[in-house]
């Protein structure tokens, strides 16, 4: 007898995946995504478990446990850190693989003297999960043998919480326009894009402020940051908030940034998107395609183009809105979590099967 759909859901259920990040108690792109998944994929009756790296002895517990035929299948994230593990860990090889790239494995690692150590984890596994078309373009033109392996998933959208927070507690008023840069400190980021061209913006509209979110990624790069902003009263830098209150935090804004020089996708700006925000995007590949320039938002290459994107929002209140409103039902249209978690099932079941 062939067993129902359910009993092979639970036949899933009881074969573990571990799900193995380079980061996890930080919060990041890559943190965020191992927890969406891992919820999302743990109520569709998956069983997995998280390995960060940053945990001490992780390359014991991870022998030990491949050593013990504990999972049946290993879920790796960034083709840096992975390609890593398989280096130190070959005995994986014998499980089925997947592996999520994340962006900056692609559109910067892969060019540079990681290069060997990204090709070996996408040569090793079994399904590569992309979050857009561009990075397909990237793999296909370096190894076009990798094509059939390509799934492209865009990144779902899940915010908590229902409370709004007040400006005053971070000292904004209501007629203050609230640009925000949810962004951890690395110079991949940029946020002296932000700052400079928003310096050059507030002298004209002295209501103009820049908030600024996220964790300290690289310790040099925010000390240098921090140092600037000592001089910036109408910048504020509010560190790393937990997610489950970054939805309270993103209604200050008025109008997101991202400046990155390399993106994946940018889980914060889509964030923002969800509850009506527009944006203005780098012009790199991550971000491109994302959304329709003058539509949800704008693109931009430089200073100048910045500048020019932040004077249109910020003179007229019903182009903020109506960029916001379309921006809002395009992320519920093309990024929604379900989606995204029903992609990853049907991933997991063919691998698992």
């Amino acid at each position: 007898m062939l067993p129902s759909d359910e009993n092979k859901q639970n036949l899933l259920g009881l074969k573990r995946v571990l799900l193995i990040t380079p980061f996890y108690k930080v919060q990041r792109g890559n943190s965020l995504t191992v927890d969406r998944i891992k919820r999302g994929l743990s109520e569709k009756g998956f069983s997995l478990e998280v390995l960060t790296m940053e945990q001490p002895g992780w390359l014991s517990s991870l022998k030990t446990a491949v050593q013990e035929q504990r999972y049946a299948m290993i879920h790796g994230f960034h083709g840096v850190y992975f390609g890593q593990v398989l280096e130190m860990v070959p005995q994986i090889n014998k499980l089925p693989l997947l592996l999520t790239t994340t962006g900056t494995d692609l559109n910067l690692d892969l060019k540079g003297a990681q290069r060997p150590v990204v090709l070996k984890a996408l040569d090793a596994v079994r399904k590569i999960i992309i979050f857009n078309d561009d990075m397909r373009k990237i793999i296909v033109e370096l190894s076009p043998c990798l094509k059939e392996k390509l799934v492209t998933i865009p990144q779902g959208v899940s915010l908590y919480g229902n409370n709004r927070s007040i400006r005053q507690d971070f000292g904004l008023d209501e007629k203050n326009i609230v640009f925000l840069l949810p962004s951890g400190l690395r110079a991949v980021k940029n946020i002296d894009l932000a700052i400079d061209a928003l310096e050059k913006v507030h002298q004209e509209y002295p209501e103009v402020r820049l908030v600024i979110i996220g964790a300290v990624i690289d310790h040099d790069y925010a000390d240098y940051i921090q140092k600037r902003l000592i001089k910036l009263s109408w910048v504020r830098y509010l560190g790393e908030i937990p997610h489950d209150q970054m939805k309270n935090i993103l209604f200050l804004g008025d109008i997101v940034l991202n400046t990155s020089n390399s993106e994946g996708q940018p889980q914060g700006a889509l964030e923002a998107m969800s509850l009506g925000k527009p944006v203005i995007l780098s012009a790199v590949p991550g971000n491109l395609g994302l959304i329709i320039h003058g539509v949800e938002g704008y693109y931009q290459s430089n200073e100048k183009e910045l500048i020019k994107a932040a004077r249109s929002l910020i003179v007229n209140a019903d182009l903020r809105k109506g960029m916001g409103m379309v921006a809002q039902r395009m992320v519920e249209t093309r990024f929604a979590i379900e989606k995204e978690m029903d992609a990853y099932a049907e991933v997991y079941r063919q691998l698992l099967s």
